[in-house]
């Protein structure tokens, strides 16, 4: 059985999905270089030529077409496609410190319990951005912060976990026309309300390239807020379903 699935999930990044797929590639080869079984999808959504001629020039990774237009739905979809016990994501301008695989699989074995994995801190840069470090908590040292997550995001987009956590709790899919987004704060919210514990690992690291055309930014700029979540309902016992809704 495969250990690992390394999950790239790419739109139009053209050209920057090259140094993503490096990356990913690098991060793969420590792990196998340990013995891991790693295997590489790139889950190309509503993307251009140029997108896809990049995934072709790395004939190691296995790309899937989608027409989703949603990066949760996106990330579910490969989560379909992922034959690993473990899954992990990259976005496809992004790039892992190199020994984020093997780390992460290290600390998920040993983990009494499962766990939705997270690097210790992101490093967000850019042409136009001054370099800044984000620490992530370990939600271990943070008990009964959950009213802090409800209100701001404390881990950014790549996570590592075993498929079935994430076939038990999917990416919703958000809508900026109506201001609904975050998808991964989301799905932060709705795995804790899970009952699952989000780890850091420690000595790894993510880099986030700012670009003036993320996600993030067009989030920010039609003034979204995250998609709901079952979290406050599960904490504070309400229970009307969220389909009467």
């Amino acid at each position: 059985m495969t250990d690992v699935s390394a999950i790239l999930n790419v739109h139009r990044e053209g050209v920057l999905a090259h140094a993503s797929l490096l990356s990913m590639a690098h991060a793969a080869g420590q792990a196998r270089a340990a013995g891991l079984q790693v295997e590489l999808i790139a889950v190309a959504d509503c993307t251009d030529q140029v997108t896809l001629d990049v995934l072709a020039g790395h004939p190691g990774v296995r790309v899937v077409q989608t027409e989703v237009n949603d990066l949760g739905i996106a990330r579910n979809e490969g989560v379909r496609e992922a034959q690993g016990r473990y899954i992990t994501f990259l976005d496809g301008d992004d790039l892992w410190g190199p020994g984020w695989i093997l780390r992460a699989h290290q600390a998920a074995i040993r983990a009494a319990e499962p766990s939705v994995w997270h690097p210790e801190a992101s490093l967000f840069f850019g042409q136009d951005a001054a370099p800044q470090w984000l620490p992530h908590p370990d939600g271990e040292t943070i008990e009964g912060d959950w009213v802090v997550l409800g209100m701001r995001n404390h881990w950014t987009s790549p996570s590592f976990a075993e498929r079935t956590v994430y076939e038990r709790v999917p990416y919703r899919r958000t809508d900026l026309g109506k201001q609904s987004g975050y998808e991964d704060w989301c799905w932060n919210c709705e795995t804790t309300a899970a009952g699952l514990v989000h780890r850091v690992v420690p000595d790894t690291a993510h880099l986030i390239r700012v670009r003036p055309d993320s996600m993030v930014r067009r989030t920010i700029n039609t003034h979204s807020l995250m998609t709901p979540s079952l979290l406050f309902r599960s904490r504070i016992g309400w229970l009307r379903p969220v389909e009467d809704e």
